[in-house]
């Protein structure tokens, strides 16, 4: 009965042992998936809490973080009171259209609807067509202009940089002046003007530059470059192509027309107009307008003080 009773003993040992261990085993595999699970969620949720710790920390440094500063919205410029100011200093006839091109507004005007004779404004008409006519492909730019010795492209460029009234004259011809005259009234919506009759004013010429700068019928760089720069760069020959409203501005860029007829005997201009684009450096860009001024028997120097008084009023306002 004794050996019975130790192998009953041993039997009972051996079930506790082996309860116990099964019980270590489901507390150290049971530990382990706690383990890798905390480590899953701590690995996802630590770069949440780290960027909320590295906000905290900046704000309770510094205070809460300063928004971006917003671009600065542009603000209107009114001429007006400059060419209110201009027109009791002349005497003549004068008209004046000051156009925003960022704004796509009027910017301050004097005697709009007044009609005037062109002189050489009707150029920018006939050119305007000519650019578009080599863009459309009608047009070869390197074929000589009627009997002018000069490339239609040259003469392109001359008709504005000097103002070369042979080749914007054989141009017109090329064209056919009743078809630009449908042009302009049908397809440009330039209506006020009779450019066969060299007729205009100050908001149709304001057209035919905000056309230009838009430049909706040619979108080439090969043609703008040369285009604006006849605008910009025109240098002195028997005349002084840019001794009105482009001298008065020393900042500003000025892409411009000069039309004039000078009475010799009498010594003054009966006529002096100038049209332009005018960029004033704004920030890290420019605010653009269009300045047309048409007189009669108004002197250049007073054009000249015209440009003058508009850039000192454009930095004033924005300083």
């Amino acid at each position: 009965m004794g050996v019975v009773k130790n192998r009953r003993v041993s039997r009972r040992s051996r079930f506790w042992v082996s309860l116990i261990a099964t019980f270590i085993i489901i507390g150290i595999a049971s530990f382990g998936i706690t383990l890798v699970v905390c480590s899953f969620m701590n690995s996802n949720m630590s770069p949440i809490t780290s960027n909320l710790d590295e906000e905290n920390s900046e704000e309770s440094l510094d205070g809460p973080a300063e928004p971006a500063p917003a671009e600065e919205t542009i603000q209107p410029i009114d001429f007006q009171p400059v060419i209110d100011e201009w027109i009791k200093t002349v005497k003549g006839n004068e008209s004046i259209l000051i156009y925003d091109l960022d704004l796509d507004e009027v910017a301050g005007s004097y005697n709009v609807k007044e009609e005037y004779n062109t002189a050489s404004l009707y150029k920018l008409f006939v050119v305007y067509e000519g650019y578009k006519r080599i863009y459309d492909k009608k047009w070869d730019p390197n074929a000589k202009a009627g009997s002018t010795g000069k490339t239609i492209a040259k003469c392109l460029d001359l008709a504005i940089r000097e103002s070369h009234s042979p080749c914007a004259e054989t141009l017109w011809n090329m064209i056919g002046h009743d078809n630009l005259d449908n042009t302009i009234e049908k397809d440009w919506k330039i209506t006020d003007s009779d450019i066969s009759k060299l007729t205009s004013n100050v908001n149709d010429i304001m057209l035919i530059m905000k056309r230009f700068y838009e430049h909706p019928d040619f979108n080439d760089p090969t043609l703008l470059d040369p285009m604006w720069d006849s605008f910009l760069n025109q240098p002195n020959t028997t005349y002084e192509w840019r001794q009105g409203l482009p001298s008065g501005f020393s900042k500003a860029s000025v892409y411009n027309k000069v039309g004039w007829a000078y009475n010799a005997e009498g010594k003054y201009w009966n006529i002096y107009h100038d049209a332009a684009i005018v960029k004033f450096p704004w920030q890290d860009k420019t605010r653009d307008f269009i300045v047309v001024v048409m007189t009669n028997k108004v002197d250049f120097k007073n054009i000249r003080q015209f440009g003058k008084m508009l850039e000192d009023k454009f930095y004033e306002d924005e300083i």
